[in-house]
């Protein structure tokens, strides 16, 4: 039996939209949509028609899948984006679209999300010979393999909501090759929880033991105001007179081995894996600063740090967006090998995630959204907010089904997930655990870097992770 959305009434539609929400859809611009890409590649044929088919099912159960902005009573609303002959039929919009080909073909070109304009996930499965595709495929692609390439809207999604509909859309895909009923070994989903997607306790009782530290961290907010970062954007490197749009992805992977001394590494310390990964960004880009020339010492490198706000209650909650974000700085030369620098960082990540203090950016588009056109302005503004974006997404592709059928590293050769780019901040570095390996992926603005300066950013990056081991990287 299909886990069709039964429990969805028809009143959840108008949804009020949340201020997070209506930030990340005025950010969406020509050249810089606010979709959170991704691209798998197969050893194995996909059919088009089942996926297709299991697209369409996977959408079926996200709500927010096939719904566009609508303005009631002076307050944006999410309004279902299909007519109601077509909703009660179950047909959710999204875009399907399958390519045989021998060469790469043209990159996605995403239409300014406007006021009006529908919001919808696509998926794009590509199948033919990539050999002499090395600059962005796997090299020893052959024909045969398949690459599939999806894109969520950020405003209706995070990078949890994102990996959800992707497993949900594999599983339901092998589900219908192996012949049983599309659901089987998916979780139920629990619609009625997108009412309270927005309930972060900003306004509860038992929030108000932490209101009077907000005072705390707005002024250490102010450093991000009066310091600047290192801006990127200022040294366009566009030899190859690159001119194409999102996304542009590059990717490496670390093995196994490197990732145990990693772990190692962050035990003898005692502190997380994540603070590990990051501390180790940062010295790669003040490598990387030393060597791209001038004097960069005093400069202050600055890492926007997503944080998914979902707790266990949220698991069964369908893709949405329940995020927020922290700021991290560093000088250039302030980095150092001795422990104490990723211990340091590590207390930092702990005094904000248990004080709190990772709510003062929600709490800010939220008195910037009472007058909206203040919000408008501030998406809007193509200032750099940071050097780069990291995010971790845990281990999205290690537990797909609890049936027999699973995916595993023998179907995926590759895979990269990554967030939005942003004008301001042109690079967007992602972690994402598959098994016991990590997948490390670049998302970069190609109008201001080129394919071989990217690729040297990544490089640098990985082969930080890999200082304490004694293999290479892929």
């Amino acid at each position: 039996m299909e886990n069709k959305p039964k429990e969805l009434a028809e009143d959840l539609f108008p949804l009020l939209m949340s201020s997070i929400e209506k930030f990340h859809w005025y950010d969406s611009r020509p050249g810089h949509p606010n979709f959170i890409f991704g691209r798998l590649e197969f050893r194995k044929r996909i059919d088009p028609a089942l996926a297709e088919e299991a697209w369409k099912i996977a959408l079926g159960r996200q709500p927010l899948a096939g719904v566009q902005p609508e303005k009631i009573k002076r307050r944006w609303h999410w309004a279902p984006g299909v007519d109601s002959e077509a909703g009660r039929s179950g047909v959710i919009k999204g875009s399907f679209n399958y390519q045989g080909f021998k060469s790469l073909p043209e990159a996605w070109d995403f239409e300014d999300c406007e006021l009006g304009d529908a919001l919808s996930c696509h998926l794009e499965i590509r199948a033919g010979n990539f050999q002499g595709a090395s600059e962005e495929l796997h090299e020893a692609s052959v024909d045969g393999l398949t690459m599939v390439y999806f894109a969520v809207h950020h405003s209706i999604s995070d990078g949890a909501g994102a990996i959800l509909v992707v497993n949900e859309w594999l599983a339901i895909y092998f589900n219908l090759e192996a012949g049983r009923v599309a659901a089987t070994g998916l979780q139920r989903l629990e619609f009625e929880r997108l009412r309270t997607r927005n309930h972060l306790g900003i306004l509860s009782w038992g929030y108000l033991k932490h209101f009077f530290q907000q005072p705390v961290a707005l002024f250490g907010a102010t450093k991000f105001i009066f310091r600047k970062s290192l801006d990127l954007t200022a040294q366009k490197d566009v030899a190859d007179g690159s001119t194409r749009l999102s996304p542009t992805i590059i990717g490496h992977w670390v093995d196994a081995a490197a990732v145990g001394g990693l772990n190692r590494e962050s035990c003898r310390l005692g502190v997380t894996f994540n603070s590990i990964l990051l501390g180790r960004l940062f010295v790669a880009l003040a490598k990387f600063m030393a060597r791209d020339g001038g004097d960069h010492r005093k400069d202050w490198l600055r890492i926007i740090l997503p944080i998914s706000l979902r707790g266990m209650s949220d698991r069964r909650m369908p893709a949405a967006n329940k995020t927020t974000i922290v700021q991290l700085d560093r000088r250039v030369d302030g980095h150092s090998e001795a422990d104490s620098f990723y211990q340091n960082l590590d207390r930092e990540i702990r005094i904000i995630r248990g004080w709190q203090l990772d709510k003062i950016f929600l709490i800010c588009i939220r008195l910037l959204a009472i007058v909206d056109p203040f919000l408008r302005q501030v998406a809007g503004s193509r200032k750099s907010r940071g050097t780069v974006v990291f995010t971790n997404l845990g281990e999205p592709f290690r537990k797909l089904l609890k049936s027999r059928s699973k995916l595993n590293c023998e179907v995926i050769e590759q895979f990269d997930l990554v967030g939005p780019v942003r004008e301001g901040t042109p690079l967007n570095y992602t972690v994402a655990r598959h098994g016991d390996r990590l997948r490390v992926s670049l998302h970069y603005d190609a109008s201001v870097f080129s394919a071989k300066r990217a690729e040297e950013l990544l490089e640098t990056y990985v082969s930080d992770l890999y200082r304490d081991s004694s293999c290479e990287a892929n």
